[in-house]
């Protein structure tokens, strides 16, 4: 992760929530660890049916000005705020909240039903935060802690920076930690299903790696892969990134020992994730004295069968974290400083966030986006996200 200070940054959003006097995409500002691109608008607010800050007036006069009104943002009567000492702030139309602020380098993020969950990299700990905002919690601390992953019970992270690296857990109520799995090399990706925790052991030729949720004997899915990254799980298969300027995305079946490769010749594949139909994985960019070339990134889909891969979006500045919902894909651009989407299928990109300081992590649910800025130190979130 390239190191610089964070700067004072000034924040411009986009709703694309389908409503009267909302641009569909922002543009001029700017934006391995789970930005500006073609089809986006000029700076400011403003679509084709309506004018930025129009406003919509209620009998009694209450409802004003629905883009910039905590108490109707959006829409009449619908409330943006935040438990303190998080902040909330109505812009464009959506409900911008800083979750968390003087984090140590945020960077990989997770989210359950009701709780958002991240791992600092400059201080080694673990946090939790409602929703809903408050203050946030250490789950774990003295750790070495990269990549992160939640169910139902626990919360789940890599180590990697010690002299073994090592797979923890931990309640998502707050406990002790429990090493799953020690003695490990350069322990990157992680994910979980409802029977085990996989990870990948990125140093060199390494393996793809298992083991049991309760824990147990780690079990080798994959030997031999080279530089094996980020890693996603389905109800069938198992799914990695691997490589550098000649990478592959690649998965493995349940229960087989037969590695597939999806695609090839990638420069960098790193964050990947999946759905019901495809794979979609972040090609960072082509490699240049072991740093990523600015906006060179691309966001790839392939079917899970394999095939001809799709670009979904190119000339990414920087794109480090991904997600997936029902019909978007939603990426991180840390170079530029921002939070972009595009329909799965393809289509016009969507900048849902810029002027953020070092955007990194990034989850979904089915009403909000949040993501973490490891320069600035915050984590966020902006809903609604359609």
């Amino acid at each position: 992760m390239r190191s610089r200070s964070a700067p004072l940054w000034v924040l411009f959003l986009l709703c694309a929530c389908g409503r009267s006097g909302l641009l569909h995409g922002v543009s001029g500002v700017g934006g391995r660890s789970g930005g500006d691109g073609p089809g986006e608008g000029s700076a400011g607010i403003g679509g084709g049916t309506g004018t930025a800050g129009s406003t919509a007036v209620t009998g009694n006069g209450d409802c004003r000005n629905t883009q910039t009104d905590n108490n109707n943002c959006g829409t009449c009567g619908n409330v943006c705020s935040a438990l303190s000492p998080s902040t909330a702030q109505c812009t464009a139309g959506c409900c911008l909240v800083t979750l968390a602020t003087g984090m140590a380098q945020p960077l990989h993020i997770a989210v359950d039903a009701t709780s958002v969950y991240w791992t600092n990299n400059y201080d080694g700990t673990v946090m939790k935060i409602p929703k809903g905002g408050g203050t946030p919690t250490t789950l774990a601390s003295g750790q070495f802690p990269s990549d992160i992953a939640v169910d139902t019970t626990s919360v789940y992270w890599t180590n990697n920076g010690s002299d073994t690296d090592t797979v923890m857990k931990v309640p998502v109520s707050g406990g002790s930690p429990t090493t799953l799995a020690s003695g490990q090399s350069d322990v990157v990706g992680i994910a979980v299903d409802t029977t085990s925790v996989y990870w990948t052991n990125g140093d060199g030729i390494g393996p793809v790696m298992k083991v049991p949720l309760g824990g147990g004997t780690p079990i080798t899915l994959v030997s031999g892969q080279f530089s094996p990254n980020r890693i996603a799980v389905d109800g069938t298969s198992v799914y990695w990134t691997e490589g550098y300027s000649d990478g592959t995305v690649m998965k493995i079946p349940l229960g087989d020992r037969r590695p597939i490769t999806l695609a090839s010749g990638q420069s960098d594949p790193i964050a990947v994730v999946v759905d019901a139909t495809s794979v979609y994985w972040i090609d960072r960019s082509t490699i240049f004295n072991g740093s990523a070339e600015n906006n060179s990134g691309s966001v790839m889909r392939v079917a899970l069968s394999g095939g001809t891969s799709t670009t979904l979006a190119s000339g990414q500045d920087l794109p480090t974290g991904l997600a997936v919902d029902a019909t978007c894909v939603y990426w991180t651009n840390q170079g530029s400083g921002t939070v972009v989407k595009v329909p799965r299928g393809g289509g016009p990109l969507t900048t849902l966030a810029s002027g953020q300081s070092g955007a990194s992590g990034i989850a979904v649910d089915s009403t909000s986006v949040f993501w973490t800025n490891s320069y600035g130190g915050t984590v966020m979130s902006l809903s609604p996200k359609e």
